[in-house]
């Protein structure tokens, strides 16, 4: 009778630790996907409220799978008035289909959603985010790897 129950009980912890095992998932970052690391120049066109040029650098600092993150520091001058202000903020993302890329760029606390074509060593699609106000603001971008 105690064999029996021994054995029963190893059998349960066996068990136990297998489904316990298969519930683990590792916290470490995963080999990138992407390979985006490093420092792009950005380059992109506001259409919307206020037309502005947009020029700066991505810099990719951490990969791990499909997944992104870095910081966008940009120069937008207004097309009509010549004036200028430096935005900036720090960008998540991920591949969201082969070869595309789908990030927010957090500047001046509104986050404007990039949408872009991997081809080679760039980038290049649509952003659109809420500027103050209420106002949406959009545009086109741009990105081009640095020489290393």
């Amino acid at each position: 009778m105690r064999r029996a129950i021994a054995f029963r009980l190893r059998v349960i912890a066996i068990i136990s630790a297998i489904f316990v095992s298969g519930c683990l998932k590792s916290t470490e970052p995963q080999p990138s996907l992407l390979q985006l690391n490093g420092k792009w120049s950005y380059s992109g066109i506001q259409t919307g409220p206020v037309r502005e040029t947009l020029t700066g650098t991505l810099t990719i600092s951490r990969e791990s799978g499909t997944s992104f993150q870095g910081r966008l520091d940009l120069v937008a001058v207004n097309s009509q008035t010549g004036q200028s202000r430096v935005i900036g903020g720090l960008v998540s993302g991920s591949e969201s289909g082969s070869d595309v890329v789908d990030f927010d760029a957090d500047v001046e606390s509104n986050p404007r959603r990039h949408v872009g074509q991997i081809v080679a060593d760039t980038v290049s699609g649509t952003w659109v985010g809420s500027a103050s106000a209420g106002t949406t603001s959009s545009g086109t971008f741009r990105v081009e790897r640095e020489s290393q």
